[in-house]
């Protein structure tokens, strides 16, 4: 594919992505004391252009290679002295090249379906503080974070919400969580990066994390 091809794809993919998002609000948090937990669901694929799923790029962290949502995820939960918790599915359960999984995610949102998890969370009750971390996909949230939410109750919780991307900020994350858990207290103020540019972030999330009370 000569590069005038390429530019005109990349071009055409970025601005189908393109959405608006609420990402300069900032909406401290009210009390941010209590114990903290980084939810996240992260997924890599080794090639393609992503612009529908925000799965592809990694990012070197103490040795290992992390996903970037893994990686914002990690940054946050060093910053906050947090736990964390990712959320999985079945091995073999989602595609491992990025054509395919972008079809069968788009499948997957169309129909609605919340696959099951493998990832078990049993001490939430003892969080008062939640981050909730994701790529976007097809301008959404990815199912698994329907089943985490279909079987974690947040009541009462403060939670923040930080997505990956290529070209959809925030998306609607921050209205899904509010509408799967309508008695969380869901902060308007979410941190959204692209996935290319997630490890070079450091500084944008330490500034985030202290606007809203971390």
């Amino acid at each position: 594919m000569n590069r005038i091809c390429l530019l005109a794809i990349v071009f055409v993919t970025t601005l189908l992505t393109a959405c608006s998002s609420d990402d300069d609000t900032i909406d401290p948090v009210k009390e941010a004391s209590g114990k903290t937990l980084v939810v996240y669901f992260s997924k890599t694929v080794p090639d393609g252009v992503d612009a529908t799923t925000g799965a592809t790029n990694v990012f070197a962290y103490n040795g290992q290679q992390l996903g970037a949502t893994q990686w914002v995820a990690q940054q946050i939960a060093d910053r906050t002295d947090a736990d964390m918790h990712r959320i999985t599915v079945a091995d073999d359960y989602y595609p491992v090249t990025y054509n395919e999984l972008a079809d069968f995610a788009r499948k997957e949102k169309e129909a609605g379906t919340h696959p099951k998890l493998t990832s078990s969370l049993t001490n939430l009750s003892e969080y008062k503080n939640v981050f909730i971390g994701l790529p976007v996909w097809w301008y959404t949230v990815p199912m698994p974070i329907y089943s985490f939410l279909d079987t974690h109750d947040l009541s009462g919780k403060n939670v923040m919400v930080f997505t990956t991307h290529e070209g959809s900020g925030l998306a609607d994350a921050i209205s899904v969580i509010r509408t799967e858990e309508p008695d969380a207290i869901v902060n308007s103020s979410g941190f959204n990066t692209r996935g290319n540019q997630a490890g070079n972030q450091a500084d944008n999330i330490v500034e985030w994390l202290n606007k809203i009370g971390f």
